[in-house]
């Protein structure tokens, strides 16, 4: 009888560094319409993400959880591509930095905009707080 296996092959790729990549029980992160969990043998598709937190369950039970901002999750063939813009440890967080990058933000928000100007704010408060968030969780 042919062995089934409960782990799939993971990258996670962010635009300034390749983060992760190795054999994972189970990838959890955040998409448009909330949480997705993905695990082996997983039907192919291809999902958006926005800010938030990806977790990674490694083939030894290890637990990997980072702040990724807007990303991509490509499914196929049991193998898993998650190529984001931001991808940050809780140790690589600066509360102090998503602190001001917030403030900056807000300020920006009051001002007159363009379309274009108005979505990049919203996209920079999106990865503030979702950093803000993630520390905050690690606190406590």
């Amino acid at each position: 009888m042919a062995e089934t296996t409960h782990s799939f092959y993971l990258r996670v790729i962010a635009t300034d560094k390749e983060f992760f990549k190795g054999k994972v029980r189970c990838l959890t992160f955040t998409a448009y319409d909330g949480l997705r969990q993905i695990m082996a043998h997983h039907e192919d598709m291809c999902v958006a993400t926005v800010p938030g937190e990806l977790d990674i369950e490694a083939e030894d039970g290890s637990q990997i959880s980072v702040v990724a901002g807007y990303g991509l999750v490509l499914i196929a063939h049991n193998r898993v591509t998650c190529l984001v813009e931001t991808c940050e440890s809780e140790e690589e967080l600066d509360k102090r930095r998503a602190e001001e990058a917030l403030d900056r933000a807000k300020e920006r928000m009051r001002q007159k905009q363009s379309m274009r100007e108005y979505q990049m704010t919203q996209a920079a408060m999106a990865r503030a707080l979702s950093r803000l968030r993630f520390k905050d969780k690690e606190i406590h």
